[in-house]
C-alpha cells in the first residue's frame, strides 16, 4: 500500500510541478514586461524627452507578480537556500523528521504572512486605495501576493507529505 501512496504523492507533485511551473513562468512573463516597459521608457526619455506615464506602479506591480507568483514552485522543488552539511550526515528517518520540522515551520510563517497580509488587503481594499499615479486599484497588488503565499502553503504540505511518508516507510 505504501508504494500505491508514493505513486500517487510523485503523481501529485508532478502535476503541481507542472501547474507551478506555469504561474512561474507568467510571473517571469510579468517581470519581463514590467523591464521592457522601463526600458522604452529610459529610451524614450533619454531620446526624445518622452516618459511612460506611471513607471513606479507598473515596475512594482511586475515585481510584485514575479515574486509572490515564482514563490510556490521554489517551495515546491525545495530550492531556497539551506546550509546542510550537518543534516546530511544524519540516517534518512532523521533527516526526514529535519524536513518535517522545517517544512512545518515554512508553513506556519506563510500561514502568518497570508492571514496578515489578508488582513491589511481587506482595509486598502474597503478604502479604495489606489496606486499613486495611474490608480490601479491596490487589490491588483495583493492578488500575486495572496494567490503565491496560498500556494506556497499548499506546495510546503506537499513537502511535509513527503517528508512524513519518509519518516515512516519501512526499508
Amino acid at each position: 500500500m505504501l508504494v500505491s501512496q508514493k505513486n500517487k504523492i510523485q503523481l501529485l507533485e508532478e502535476r503541481a510541478d507542472q501547474a507551478l511551473g506555469g504561474l512561474a513562468f507568467l510571473g517571469v512573463l510579468a517581470l519581463m514586461a514590467g523591464v521592457a516597459a522601463l526600458m522604452v521608457d529610459i529610451a524614450a526619455r533619454k531620446s526624445i524627452g518622452f516618459s511612460i506615464l506611471g513607471m513606479i506602479d507598473l515596475t512594482q506591480l511586475a515585481q510584485m507578480a514575479c515574486v509572490f507568483l515564482v514563490l510556490p514552485l521554489a517551495f515546491l522543488r525545495e530550492s531556497h537556500v539551506s546550509v546542510d552539511f550537518i543534516t546530511e550526515r544524519f540516517p534518512p528517518r532523521v533527516r526526514a523528521a529535519v524536513e518535517c520540522f522545517s517544512a512545518l515551520l515554512a508553513i506556519a510563517l506563510l500561514v502568518a504572512i497570508l492571514w496578515y497580509s489578508w488582513g491589511q488587503a481587506m482595509i486598502q481594499v474597503g478604502q479604495g486605495d489606489r496606486s499613486v499615479t495611474l490608480g490601479v486599484p491596490m487589490l491588483w497588488y495583493w492578488v500575486p501576493l495572496l494567490v503565491g503565499t496560498f500556494l506556497s502553503i499548499l506546495a510546503s504540505s506537499l513537502v511535509l507529505l513527503k517528508a512524513f511518508l519518509s519518516t515512516i516507510k519501512k526499508n
